[in-house]
């Protein structure tokens, strides 16, 4: 799959994908964000498939109606990695660390870097 850069409402919808650990039909995707309506909705997820950021999840009943629960087919990492490219990750992680004020995301990040250490280490 080649990747491609997402316009403003394809980042929208797999931002919210991204940000849910269950699959989501169209009609929740527009209860979590009512800016986007259903059309627009259904819309940028037929192109997200042609596109293979998505996958259809399973096809089960929402309520009374049949649909189709979306999930991202690729992971929000692999798609920065896609716009910042491999060598500025570094400086991009080195910049926002330098640069926050934010305490408990810099204490956060701190112990994500501990987890990952050790798991490297094994």
């Amino acid at each position: 799959m080649e990747l491609k850069l997402l316009t403003k409402k394809e980042n929208q919808i797999m931002s919210i994908l991204w940000h849910n650990e269950e699959a989501l039909t169209a009609h929740q995707i527009t209860e979590i964000n009512p800016d986007l309506s259903i059309y627009t909705v259904q819309q940028v997820l037929q192109r997200l498939l042609k596109m293979e950021y998505i996958r259809i999840d399973q096809i089960n009943y929402s309520g009374t109606v049949l649909a189709r629960f979306y999930t991202p087919n690729i992971t929000k990492a692999e798609y920065m990695k896609f716009l910042f490219g491999e060598k500025s990750t570094f400086e991009l992680a080195s910049n926002f660390i330098e640069t926050s004020t934010n305490e408990k995301e810099l204490e956060a990040l701190e112990e994500l870097i501990k987890k990952q250490i050790s798991s490297i280490k094994g």
